[in-house]
């Protein structure tokens, strides 16, 4: 008897779910993205993604040519330097830029939104929107149901949960298994960057700047200067490779990225004025801006111009340990299946690779695998879950407050490291 083709079933059309929907479209694999939101352009969304080396490969290797290429289009220009300066704007000392990833390998910057309706392209015709996840059940022939809060339901051989840390596929498949609160928060939101021209030093408007509040949160500062202008159209310098590229590409239209200075604040969870998660838009820009009200009043002034939609505040949360279980036909990606700490980027490179990794797996179970022996193979790959990053978050703090800050998993001092002045402060 000829083999049933392999059909699977991602919730979540977030960088992860969308990048295994390339991947599993590329090998010939059914398909089907189920994504909460209504539209392709709605959703809130972080501002900036850092991809690394892992996740620039899952992406090459992920995407159609054409597809990549504009995704490097799409980045924005490197910053050319980081600069740590106190509160007040007194620049304390500057090094080189964290240009390169672990593995000495470039480093590129991209919009959130951008990347996601990049990710978008191309699977259009697989992704359902407006289909909220309900829950799963198992069918005596081994497939897997997916209802859906509209009444609906779906049927695979494989359902992957890309649904986010708050998963509601993790919360039926690991019960409990839940989330270790690391007692840290990190803001993060956006301003336009001609609005931020006129307020800050034009050094920190070329790279990325680490301000050190005296007593409270620190704040990271990075501008995004992309090859278009406010008006969605391609800046005059723009030419050749790259102009063939974003002018075709579809997915420019459901993207409202322009060039913003995005920053992000972090620090004890106990600074904000009300549970962070609670916090959106207008009020946390408010909430932002009583912590920082004794800052230099050109910060002070800047965070208030924030675009209050694209403000969002978000805990620092891991996953905490779950026990050994018999691989099925439902597996987890990315932060539904391993909620890493918040660094920079750190959760979406693991998504993108964990996703490149489940699509060549989910393709052998296709050419007749067994599909449980492919979902183990999976999971046996993901980190182990329950790691105590507590600690880990909470020297990462100190070191962004003192002489040696870390952002994300980049050293901002080291090498190179160029003193302004002969104290610390």
């Amino acid at each position: 008897m000829p083999q049933k083709p392999l059909h699977v079933l991602i919730i979540g059309a977030g960088l992860g779910g969308a990048c295994l929907a390339h991947g599993l479209k590329s090998a010939g694999v059914g398909v089907t993205v189920y994504e909460r939101v209504a539209a392709r352009h709605e959703g809130a969304f972080g501002c900036r993604v850092t991809i690394d080396p892992d996740g620039d490969r899952a992406l090459r290797n992920a995407l159609p040519p054409d597809l990549y290429n504009t995704f490097t289009a799409t980045c924005a220009e490197p910053p050319r330097h980081l600069t740590v300066y106190s509160e007040v704007l007194e620049e304390l000392f500057t090094t080189a830029p964290p240009v390169v990833g672990r593995r000495g390998a470039a480093l590129r910057y991209t919009s959130h939104m951008t990347l996601r309706q990049l990710l978008l392209t191309g699977i259009e015709d697989v992704v359902r929107f407006g289909k909220e996840f309900v829950r799963y059940e198992r069918r005596p022939d081994g497939r897997i149901a997916a209802f859906f809060s509209d009444g609906t339901t779906a049927v695979g051989d494989v359902l992957v949960g890309a649904d986010g840390a708050d998963s509601r596929v993790r919360r039926q498949l690991l019960p409990q298994a839940g989330l270790q609160d690391c007692g840290f928060t990190t803001a993060y939101g956006k301003v336009d960057l001609l609005e931020a021209a006129r307020l800050l030093p034009w050094e920190m408007l070329r790279g990325i700047s680490v301000v050190r509040g005296a007593s409270g949160p620190v704040l990271v500062t990075q501008p995004m200067d992309f090859l278009w202008d406010s008006s969605g159209e391609l800046k005059g310098h723009v030419h050749g490779l790259d102009a063939a590229l974003l002018s075709t590409w579809a997915g420019r239209r459901h993207d409202d990225t322009r060039d913003h200075l995005t920053w992000w604040l972090f620090g004890p969870s106990g600074l904000f004025p009300a549970a962070p998660e609670r916090l959106r838009g207008a009020d946390l820009v408010e909430a932002v801006g009583g912590m920082t009200r004794h800052w230099d009043p050109a910060l002070h002034t800047l965070l208030g111009l924030s675009e209050p939609d694209a403000a969002a505040a978000t805990r620092a949360v891991v996953s905490r340990p779950a026990e050994p279980r018999e691989a099925t036909g439902v597996t987890l990606l990315g932060d539904a299946g391993h909620v890493r700490l918040p660094d920079p980027g750190e959760g979406a490179n693991a998504a993108l690779a964990a996703a490149w990794s489940l699509s060549g797996l989910l393709a052998e179970a296709a050419a007749g695998r067994p599909v449980a022996a492919a979902i183990r193979d999976h999971e046996t790959r993901l980190p182990a879950s329950g790691f105590d990053f507590s600690a880990y978050w909470k020297r990462l703090y100190r070191q962004a407050r003192a002489d040696t800050p870390v952002i994300g998993p980049v050293p901002a001092a080291g090498p190179g490291l160029r003193a302004v002045r002969g104290d610390s402060g």
